[in-house]
């Protein structure tokens, strides 16, 4: 249901490089932590000048800025303008190095540059390679488009509620049309945690000096390399597919089942105006991401960041037109924890009993669980986590995709997997994961959504199951986006935006639910059944991609095996010659 677009320009036409004067660290101490802003964690820093890189400038010289400045953090400049251009920071230097080492050439002096090797990991041409480091800053940096900012005013608890939603590590501070530097969760700590009137020396005596060096018998509480991970949680996956109720078609959204791995993806509606199904892109993904998934679980662990990268060049080769919107979610093989990967406003909640019930016990770090206990009198469950979602602009969600006129270099109106919000977040036996499409939560609010599912369990006697839970919430759903009466989440949102809208807004709808169980729960499914993806089939133009790369890894293990079958022929030849001088010797 959301619109492609255009990439939106930056948040200010000609940024001056020139920094302004916070306010002094004498002015900080007064402040409250109530009234800390911006313009004090700025204060807060060793330096306030703002350290900048030409956009054409190779990698090199910026990881020596980086270096020599101790800064983790570079705004990227226009040489001849002077005009802000982007962000580097050293994440984005590392990505640049690891797109680029390969099993065949791991030497960092012969990698090859964004011309041989494309940002997308596209091919090229050889020919045009040059070494690693000199790959210009442009080609790494995230642009201005795709950079959040803070102002001076801004409080540090807006700070880091922006630090936490977006996911970013670094965010300039624009004030006007002038960056006065970048701000990091190191910033944050630095304001928050003063000496408190202790020297120096005492500081560093007493917080440090106890906890330096790891002894030297520390180990990796994981498996072995090639031991097969333990499994500690299963999950139950049961979803409903609503389709949009007025469009007559089988809808737009696609989803993912898996056995440790599940998944939804949201096609964007608007590509019916050019004549393109808008559900191709969508079903296509989650059917790549099935056989990504499973070809992952054979040769590592399985990572929702990866299967994501892996679908997405498959819809890449195949050509298809459209776009869409994709959250996968998955059990991490080692800790009871969830991942996930998530571009746009599709998204998951994790629900989990509340406070003073049996099955809860003391809150879980990184969930919502010490924030549960201020909740609502009488509720049994409440949301212990809620994804971040990704949008350029009101109803414009982040989204994979290609137009009829994208060629073979990165397409700035669409993103990529690198742009994926990835969260980790722990899990217990007993938990209730919520993953849905915006259908859901364009129409269904929170404490709605738990009134449907405290009702249904209360209803049910004996506990309701994954696929009863997928429908009452999806039907709940549909319910209210037919509803002109109330105020919907997208309504509201609406408003806020300036854009007039009463009611709820009818979608395609998919939730997909799932119990969180430990192993040994008898009503754990087995572990190896397999993946399925829907609805419907497939587009073929994905079929034809995923039959070409079989083709061609099967004839890449074939020059494999007959290259060892000519090296062991050639062993056995030499061997034959060695015995045949030896014979004659003796003779």
């Amino acid at each position: 249901g959301a619109t492609t677009r255009q990439a939106s320009p930056g948040p200010s036409s000609e940024p001056s490089m020139v920094a302004r004067s916070p306010r002094s660290l004498a002015a900080r101490s007064l402040c409250t932590r109530a009234i800390l802003t911006v313009r004090d964690l700025l204060a807060s820093k060793r330096s306030s000048a703002v350290k900048f890189v030409a956009a054409d400038a190779p990698v090199v010289v910026a990881a020596q800025q980086l270096t020599n400045n101790r800064e983790t953090a570079l705004i990227v400049k226009d040489p001849s303008t002077r005009r802000v251009v982007g962000l580097l920071t050293q994440g984005d230097i590392v990505r640049c190095l690891a797109s680029r080492l390969t099993a065949e050439n791991m030497s960092l002096q012969t990698l090859p540059s964004e011309a041989a090797v494309g940002w997308d990991d596209e091919p090229a041409d050889p020919a045009l390679g040059m070494v690693s480091w000199d790959v210009p800053v442009s080609c790494i940096m995230t642009p201005t488009e795709k950079i959040v900012y803070l102002t001076p005013g801004d409080t540090i608890d807006e700070a880091r509620d922006l630090l936490a939603t977006c996911g970013k590590r670094h965010i300039p501070v624009l004030d006007g049309s002038s960056f006065l530097g970048v701000i990091s969760p190191m910033t944050v700590l630095r304001c928050l945690s003063p000496a408190g009137g202790r020297s120096a020396k005492d500081a560093f005596v007493t917080t440090v000096m106890p906890r330096r060096g790891v002894p030297q018998t520390t180990q990796i509480d994981q498996p072995a390399e090639g031991e097969e991970a333990q499994q500690r949680l299963a999950i139950t996956p049961a979803v409903c597919n609503l389709p949009h109720p007025h469009k007559g078609t089988a809808g737009e959204d696609a989803y993912l089942l898996g056995p440790q791995l599940v998944g939804v993806a949201d096609g964007v509606g608007s590509w019916w105006e050019g004549g393109i199904d808008p559900a191709a892109f969508a079903r296509g993904l989650m059917f790549a991401s099935r056989n990504s998934c499973t070809k992952l679980k054979r040769e590592e662990e399985l990572d929702p960041a990866k299967v994501l990268l892996d679908a997405w060049h498959k819809m890449k080769l195949s050509r298809l037109i459209g776009s869409s919107t994709a959250c996968l979610v998955s059990l991490d093989p080692h800790k009871t924890e969830l991942r996930a990967a998530n571009i746009g406003d599709s998204g998951f909640l994790l629900l989990r009993r509340q406070a003073g019930s049996s099955s809860m016990v003391e809150p879980a770090l990184g969930t919502l669980d010490s924030a549960a206990g201020i909740g609502a009198a009488g509720r049994k469950l409440h949301i212990a986590f809620r994804s971040p979602q990704q949008l350029r602009a009101f109803n414009t969600p982040y989204q994979l995709g290609r137009a009829p006129d994208s060629g073979d270099a990165p397409d700035d109106r669409f993103e990529t997997p690198q742009d994926a919000s990835l969260v980790r977040v722990p899990v217990r036996p007993g938990d209730i994961l919520v993953l849905a499409t915006d259908g859901l939560f364009d129409n269904v609010d929170e404490e709605a959504l738990l009134d449907t599912i405290e009702d249904l369990i209360e209803g049910s006697g004996t506990g309701a199951s994954p696929q009863q839970l997928a429908d009452a919430i999806a039907a709940r759903a549909k319910e209210l986006s037919l509803d002109k009466s109330v105020d919907s989440p997208f309504a509201i949102l609406a408003k806020d935006n300036d854009i007039l809208w009463g009611g709820g807004r009818p979608d395609d709808i998919t939730v997909l639910v799932s119990h969180i169980l430990d192993r040994a729960d008898a009503r754990a499914p087995p572990t190896d059944w397999a993946a399925v993806s829907g609805p419907g089939e497939p587009p073929p133009e994905l079929l034809e991609a995923e039959a070409l790369l079989a083709a061609e890894r099967l004839a890449a293990e074939a020059r494999t095996a007959s290259g060892l079958g000519a090296e062991r022929g050639e062993e056995e030849e030499v061997e034959r010659l060695e015995e045949e001088a030896r014979v004659g010797a003796s003779r």
